[in-house]
């Protein structure tokens, strides 16, 4: 199967262009709310950190279809779903970064935890609609080994988490506009993924 993705054209592309836009907002926020993070003992450091992270992440994302070992099945189907959460990615992150700069600036007050709820919400709400359409590859979903040799325990198990993660970005999204949150409602957001593990363990034993 030849490899759909090239690379010059994926950069005339939107989700790119919408990558690219974030990170640099982040720049921008960073210029502006870095001086006033007083509580903050080292901001420069933050800073590095954060636009170290969102840089790499970036290079690795775009390469990664191209130089991977599987390159050659990731078809279009595949790419259109990789891009979107991709590049909802470094909007994620950039909103993330702002928060924390905004709260070190007291800027703004806020509860953190409701706010990486809310962010972890909405990632799962993106994930579970993908996953409703999703067709086996070993770019994007649940890469289980037993998942990748059998399409139909693929199929089944994805169609299945579908609901779950939906249904976890809602819940998410009502606790962190409703009320206050703890560490361990967050935490509780990584079920998702453990449940769609022994449903894909379940799927393969039938």
């Amino acid at each position: 199967m030849e490899n759909n993705y090239d690379l010059k054209k994926e950069f005339k592309k939107p989700w790119i262009q919408i990558s690219i836009l974030f990170i640099m907002l982040h720049f921008i926020n960073s210029f502006i709310l870095l001086p006033s993070m007083n509580p903050l003992k080292h901001p420069l450091a933050f800073f590095i950190v954060s636009s170290g992270a969102m840089i790499i992440s970036f290079l690795i994302i775009v390469l990664y279809p191209k130089f991977s070992k599987h390159r050659e099945q990731f078809s279009e189907n595949n790419l259109i779903p990789y891009r979107k959460i991709c590049s909802s990615m470094f909007v994620v992150l950039n909103f993330i970064f702002l928060f924390l700069m905004l709260l070190y600036s007291n800027a703004i007050y806020f509860s953190p935890l409701n706010i990486v709820l809310l962010v972890s919400a909405i990632s799962h709400l993106t994930v579970g609609v993908t996953f409703t359409k999703l067709t086996p590859n070993r770019l994007i979903g649940l890469k289980f080994p037993w998942l990748l040799s059998n399409e139909s325990a693929w199929k089944k198990t994805h169609r299945i988490s579908a609901y779950i993660w939906i249904a976890f970005g809602l819940i998410g999204v009502a606790l962190g506009l409703g009320q206050q949150v703890n560490e361990y409602v967050v935490l509780a957001s990584f079920l998702p993924t453990v449940i769609s593990l022994f449903i894909s363990l379940l799927v393969r034993n039938k």
